[in-house]
């Protein structure tokens, strides 16, 4: 009788904090009783149609060309490994493409993706590639704003709203006492920053269990 009473006691307390704390403590409160869940996926993709990354870096947040290629390729090859997609152009192509120019100016993203006949583009402005925000702090971070635009007709797909663009912010868990020191710690780093966000970004179009999750809603 006692432990039964114990346990009405405990989910009452249990009811009584989500329902004073509020939606922002609720969350946790319930991840504590259910258990791990899925973090959903942003969109959907049309396993139909034929896709391509364009990782784009117009302020140069990262070193090299080479790690904007490595974000798209573990993006796309995550995305054909779960079978959200069936065909999924490389994004190595959509680099090529964006280093020509027409009249002067830089192509346009329909542009880019007619030039790779791709039928939409999986559009992602790099905003922040970063190690650490202080010196001596290794916090790996990355942020890039998506959206989906249709290269027939330049149109956006997704998200719907012209003037907005979906923020997708990726932190990897801090490791004390892994600050790179040398120049190839540095770009083992980067690396794996650069692998870390192509996979948060392939998550944004499926559902991914909390623990496995590289990015967060």
């Amino acid at each position: 009788m006692k432990n039964r009473r114990r346990h009405m006691a405990a989910c009452l307390l249990a009811a009584m904090t989500t329902l004073v704390c509020g939606c922002n403590i609720a969350t946790p409160v319930a991840y504590a009783i259910a258990g791990p869940g899925k973090v959903k996926k942003a969109t959907s993709l049309d396993e139909e149609r034929s896709y391509v990354i364009f990782i784009d870096d117009p302020s140069s947040k990262v070193a090299s060309r080479r790690l904007r290629g490595e974000i798209a390729t573990t993006a796309q090859e995550a995305l054909l490994k779960r079978g959200v997609v069936k065909n999924m152009i490389d994004g190595r192509s959509a680099f090529i493409a964006a280093s020509g120019e027409r009249y002067g100016e830089r192509l346009s993203v329909q542009e880019i993706g007619q030039s790779v006949k791709a039928d939409v583009v999986i559009y992602a402005l790099l905003t922040q590639f970063t190690l650490g925000e202080d010196i001596g702090t290794y916090r790996p971070s990355a942020t890039l704003q998506v959206k989906l635009i249709e290269s027939s007709t330049g149109d956006r797909i997704w998200p719907p709203d012209v003037d907005t663009m979906y923020p997708l912010v990726v932190t990897m868990p801090q490791r004390p006492g892994m600050t790179p020191s040398t120049v190839s710690e540095l770009q083992k780093a980067q690396q794996e920053l650069a692998e870390y966000s192509g996979m948060a970004l392939a998550q944004m179009f499926y559902d991914v269990e909390v623990t496995r999750s590289n990015r967060r809603p």
